[in-house]
């Protein structure tokens, strides 16, 4: 078993949002962690054009990765155009089989945005084709050792696009960690002056306390980020992040 982690977000802070305190978790169990983007996010800006904001935006999304000592990378992909298309399938595989991830965390198949969603696909094609000799990502990468276990982590609002709560199937108890999701948030600084403009949203990292306490009480933790495993056909079925974490895992209560 590599020990290694891959976590894809659609655009530089995502990964935090999702499964900053799981990975802070499985770092501490000696897992090499991966930070990985599919664009960055020119677009979150109401002032700056969209190369300045790339370029912050990548720069904080690698000094948010220094608080684990995790590697960052995009995948080079543009703001509100990711699309399961044969390109960005491309560069997914390339994400997978650069890291040899064991383990991966992606979007919520159904979340408010459709980079978030189209990332989400992209992960899970790349998840299962990467391990294929004959498929060509563009890049001479060997194929994966194998299908990982992959993980979609909870919707941003803590539902679907029709307002339902997810089918959450894990809940980790992230309590030890919420410093460091709070510090590796606080890298993404730029985003509080898009988030107040876009969202009428601001002080992002109290709402962010706000909603792992919410998911905690789901699963009878003080702070929690929750989970759906994927378990199609091809996928490994046994849930390798509650063997590693034990009874910091728990199924909801109700």
């Amino acid at each position: 078993m590599s020990k290694t982690v891959l976590a894809v977000g659609a655009h530089p802070d995502d990964v935090e949002f999702g499964c900053a305190g799981t990975l802070a978790l499985l770092a501490d169990r000696g897992y090499e962690i991966h930070i990985a983007v599919m664009a960055g996010g020119e677009l979150g800006s109401a002032t700056l054009p969209p190369q300045q904001v790339r370029e912050k935006r990548l720069k904080e999304g690698a000094a948010s990765a220094d608080v684990l000592g995790a590697r960052f990378t995009c995948a080079g992909g543009y703001d509100a155009e990711i699309e399961y298309n044969a390109d960005y399938r491309r560069r997914a595989i390339c994400l997978v089989r650069k890291a040899r991830p064991d383990i991966v965390f992606t979007h919520a198949p159904t979340d408010y945005m459709i980079d978030h969603e189209e990332t989400s696909r992209l992960v899970r094609h790349a998840c299962f084709i990467s391990a294929v000799p004959n498929c060509d990502c563009g890049e001479p990468l060997p194929p994966a050792p194998c299908v990982p276990h992959l993980y979609y982590w909870d919707a941003t609002g803590r539902s679907d696009i029709y307002g339902r709560p997810l089918p959450l199937t894990m809940g980790v108890d992230i309590s030890s960690k919420l410093a460091v999701k709070e510090r590796m948030l606080a890298c993404h600084a730029s985003q509080r002056d898009w988030l107040r403009h876009h969202h009428n949203i601001d002080h992002y990292i109290e709402n962010m306390r706000v909603t792992v306490a919410e998911r905690g009480e789901l699963f009878g933790f003080a702070s929690a980020e929750g989970f759906i495993q994927h378990l199609g056909s091809g996928y490994p079925r046994d849930n390798i992040v509650e063997s590693v974490l034990g009874d910091l895992c728990r199924k909801p209560l109700a």
